[in-house]
């Protein structure tokens, strides 16, 4: 059962009557449905402009960078409304549970951690020194378990990211929407993550992928159980991923306590 008004254009309804970026719009109506509307009214309008492109409105969001390409559509909004409708009473409860901002870019959450304690002050009436408590106690937090990408190859082939880093990229990709994605598809991803595959690694990589050995490594195409599996096992991906906590400077947390290869 679809509560009373839903529909499944609500985001083309919410992008048209607010002029909202339809990335933002699609997140609100797949989040919030049709309380979607409620948490607008929470938007400052004193802060809304127009875009460069004419196109819509620019709403203020959590983490600005880019804001067309990251993917990122949280808005400040969400956090006034999250405070006064579902209980997020410190700045984690925002950008790793209201929001997938921490599990997405953990850099991005870094940064945009200020502003959530901010906001979150003025919603909960935090004195300077809550705040500087609420900021320290979210930075051990995010260091801890979202500790982010690997800021040198180290000898990888490719960086360290989370599952949906790497399956947003995918999808991208996967143009002819079948699950799928060409040798040449697979090079594009290695390059925006951050670390090119040359043609012998590439071929090299995808023998890896190719558990039953029916690939045609020329043009054949992986899945993204194939592409994940592969990063879980690859030699070159495991040595990262043990090197991990020996390269990120995450505080006090030990080489135990490294991330776990992805997983669906």
């Amino acid at each position: 059962m679809f509560p009373e008004g839903y529909h499944e254009n609500v985001a083309v309804a919410l992008s048209q009557k607010y002029d909202l970026a339809w990335d933002i719009a699609q997140n609100l109506a797949k989040n919030y449905g049709t309380r979607a509307s409620e948490v607008l009214k929470y938007v400052d309008m004193e802060t809304v402009k127009g875009s460069r492109s004419g196109l819509y409105k620019h709403y203020p969001r959590l983490y600005e960078g880019a804001a067309a390409t990251t993917g990122y559509p949280y808005l400040e909004a969400e956090v006034r409304y999250c405070c006064e409708h579902e209980w997020a009473v410190a700045p984690c409860d925002i950008l790793g549970r209201r929001t997938r901002l921490a599990y997405l870019n953990a850099t991005a959450a870094k940064i945009a951690l200020p502003k959530v304690v901010d906001i979150m002050a003025e919603c909960h009436g935090w004195d300077e020194a809550r705040k500087q408590r609420e900021l320290e106690n979210a930075e051990v937090l995010l260091a801890k378990d979202f500790a982010g990408p690997l800021p040198n190859k180290v000898g990888a082939s490719i960086r360290t990211a989370c599952t949906a880093d790497v399956k947003d990229i995918f999808d991208s990709l996967d143009v002819r929407k079948r699950g799928t994605i060409s040798r040449k598809g697979i090079k594009e991803a290695s390059v925006r993550l951050g670390f090119p595959l040359d043609e012998e690694h590439l071929s090299a990589a995808m023998r890896e992928m190719d558990q039953e050995g029916s690939l045609n490594v020329g043009s054949g195409e992986i899945n993204f159980p194939q592409f994940l599996m592969w990063w879980n096992s690859s030699k070159d991906s495991l040595e990262v991923q043990k090197r991990f906590s020996h390269v990120v400077d995450i505080g006090s947390k030990s080489p135990a306590d490294a991330p776990a290869p992805a997983t669906e």
